[in-house]
C-alpha cells in the first residue's frame, strides 16, 4: 500500500450555487464530475458532489487539514476538504473543495466553521461554463502492474505512469484523439502527480472495472502520443 499526497488537474462545468450557503458567498458546485464517462456508477443522487468553496485568498495545505481536523472535533456530519486552484475567466481563484457531504444544507454551517477559524471566503459572482480544476489530495494506492496503480479508496480510479508533465490543452487534444480512435472510448481522463520519492506524473482513468488489459492498453496509447511529440 502507498499512502501519499499529489494533484489531480481536470475540466469540468462548474456553476453557482444560490442557496444553502453563506449570504453573498461565492460557491461553486460540479454537478457532472466524470464528463468523459457514461455507465454505471456514476454519481447521480440528490447529494452534492463537489463543491468548491471559493476563498480571498490561497490558504497552504497544511491550514486546511488542519483546520478541517478541528472542525471535525464539532461538526457531526462527514466532509473531507482539500485546496483547490481554478482557472476561470482567465483569472486563477483558489477554493476548499468538500466532498463526501451527505446534504446541501451542512454547506453553510461548515461555511460559518471555517470563517471562524480563520477562512475569508469571496464574494458571490455568477459563473457557469467549463473551468480548469487542480485539486491536491490524499491518495492510498497499490501498484498492480508496471506503471499501473489502483486506487484503493475508490474502486473506480486508476492511475498511468507516464514519462513527464503534460500542459493541459496536449493532454486534452491527446485524450480526444485516443478516443476518437478506439472501439471503446468510455473513460473519464485527467492528469496530475504522486510524490513518492520524487514525482510521478500521472493520468488519471475514471471506470468501472476496466481491466489490467484495458489499462495496460491505455497507457500504450498515451505512451505513443507522447513519444511523437519528441520525435
Amino acid at each position: 500500500m502507498i499512502e501519499t499526497f499529489g494533484t489531480i488537474t481536470k475540466e469540468e462545468v462548474l456553476h453557482t450555487l444560490q442557496s444553502n450557503i453563506l449570504e453573498n458567498t461565492f460557491v461553486l458546485e460540479s454537478a457532472a464530475p466524470f464528463p468523459g464517462y457514461h455507465g454505471e456508477n456514476i454519481p447521480s443522487s440528490p447529494k452534492p458532489h463537489f463543491i468548491f468553496l471559493i476563498t480571498k485568498v490561497r490558504y497552504e495545505l497544511e491550514k486546511i487539514i488542519r483546520t478541517a481536523r478541528e472542525i471535525r472535533k464539532y461538526f457531526p456530519h462527514s466532509f473531507g476538504a482539500r485546496p483547490a486552484e481554478l482557472h476561470m475567466y482567465n483569472s486563477v481563484y483558489h477554493a476548499i473543495r468538500l466532498n463526501h457531504l451527505e446534504e446541501f444544507k451542512y454547506i453553510a454551517e461548515l461555511q460559518k466553521w471555517f470563517e471562524d477559524l480563520g477562512i475569508g471566503f469571496m464574494k458571490k459572482k455568477k459563473f457557469n461554463k467549463p473551468a480548469i480544476i487542480k485539486v491536491t489530495k490524499y491518495f492510498c494506492l497499490e501498484k498492480t502492474e508496471e506503471g499501473i496503480l489502483k486506487d484503493l479508496e475508490d474502486p473506480l480510479m486508476h492511475y498511468l505512469e507516464i514519462p513527464g508533465t503534460l500542459p493541459w490543452k496536449i493532454f486534452e487534444t491527446i485524450t480526444r484523439k485516443i478516443k476518437n480512435n478506439i472501439d471503446n472510448n468510455n473513460f473519464d481522463a485527467a492528469i496530475g502527480f504522486l510524490y513518492i520519492r520524487d514525482i510521478i506524473d500521472i493520468i488519471r482513468i475514471y471506470e468501472k472495472n476496466p481491466g489490467t488489459e484495458r489499462l495496460v492498453a491505455l497507457r500504450k496509447h498515451y505512451l505513443d502520443e507522447i513519444k511523437k511529440l519528441s520525435a
